[in-house]
């Protein structure tokens, strides 16, 4: 077994096809069929079931391509590493997110970066949580900017910056007026959340449930823009990290409701797999973006944004208790 070989299944994997593998690799049909057989005697099992319009893995390839994304990956990551450090100034970053990191923190902190470092190659992936977890360990990411917490011990975490997941209601809604619910208030309330899976939903059913509220959810979304132009067009609440709704509550399109002695907040952390080598590039990312965080202050119900003398946003931090 060689890269080589490994390279040319992983993308066979892929592709389901040989043809459309050998196509990609620039190689011809028999060459990478070759190449799968040679694989197969030294694994000692066959990887690939043939016969029907696609290939299908069998249960010794599954387990060889999960080990093939890691391996593949972290070979990259070798040469990168060499490469960058024989030019320091230089080097590819490769983060991940989830929406609330990668829509509206992420993007605003890589542009930072750029500013200072502009030299560096990034790209990022948004996905859901558990993805970046899996590609965390797997090395295809350098690090991913996720909703906390994150209690697997197979990660480092690292808290960067404090998130209030904020109750939002449309200017029309009878708790605009209000401004202030009581807890009790938001039973049987139409509301908008994101659909099962997102961390967000979980945590906000979580801290409700303890507090002896069900919500009654009407609408069920793909993302957080999509609940908020939901609640925007008065089909019920919604409930959205404080970062995702700071244009919104700025030009007064949608509104924060202060829900009384109740408070959903979290940590947006950094993770990366444990015992990860960083490269110069990405140790100099990890150390900026704690700096940078020391600047974000997340709004919320407590704590509204207001319209400076020159248009701008300023947060008004909220009274000690």
């Amino acid at each position: 077994m060689n890269f080589h070989q490994l390279h040319i299944f992983y993308v066979v994997a892929q592709r389901r096809s040989i043809t459309g593998a050998a196509r990609e690799l620039h190689l011809t049909q028999p060459a990478v069929s070759l190449q799968i057989r040679a694989l197969e005697k030294a694994c000692g099992l066959p990887l690939l079931e043939r016969g029907g319009p696609h290939l299908r893995m069998t249960q010794a390839g599954e387990a060889l391509y999960r080990c093939a994304v890691s391996i593949l990956h972290t070979r990259d990551e070798a040469r990168r590493l060499m490469g960058e450090l024989g030019a320091a100034t230089k080097g590819k970053l490769i983060l991940g997110a989830n929406t609330t990191g990668g829509m509206y923190l992420l993007p605003r902190i890589v542009r930072a970066f750029k500013e200072q470092y502009p030299e560096t190659d990034i790209t990022f992936q948004i996905d859901a949580t558990e993805r970046l977890y899996e590609s965390a360990l797997q090395n295809v990411l350098d690090m991913a900017l996720v909703g906390g917490p994150t209690k697997d011990k197979r990660f480092g975490v690292e808290p960067v910056c404090l998130d209030n997941v904020v109750l939002i209601v449309s200017p029309s809604h009878a708790f605009a007026r209000r401004g202030t619910v009581p807890v009790r208030d938001l039973k049987g309330q139409p509301c908008v959340l994101p659909q099962q899976g997102s961390r967000t939903r979980q945590l906000v059913e979580q801290k409700l449930k303890a507090a002896g509220v069900t919500l009654n959810v009407v609408m069920q979304l793909p993302g957080t823009e999509a609940v908020k132009k939901a609640v925007e067009a008065n089909l019920g609440m919604g409930f959205v990290s404080s970062y995702a709704v700071e244009r919104e509550a700025a030009i007064g399109v949608l509104r924060l409701v202060h829900v009384e002695r109740f408070e959903i907040t979290r940590h947006m952390e950094l993770i990366y797999r444990n015992q990860k080598y960083f490269s110069p590039v990405a140790q100099r990312f990890r150390e900026f973006i704690h700096r940078y965080a020391e600047q974000i202050v997340p709004i919320s119900a407590v704590a509204p944004i207001a319209r400076g003398t020159r248009g701008n946003v300023v947060r008004r931090k909220p009274r000690a208790r």
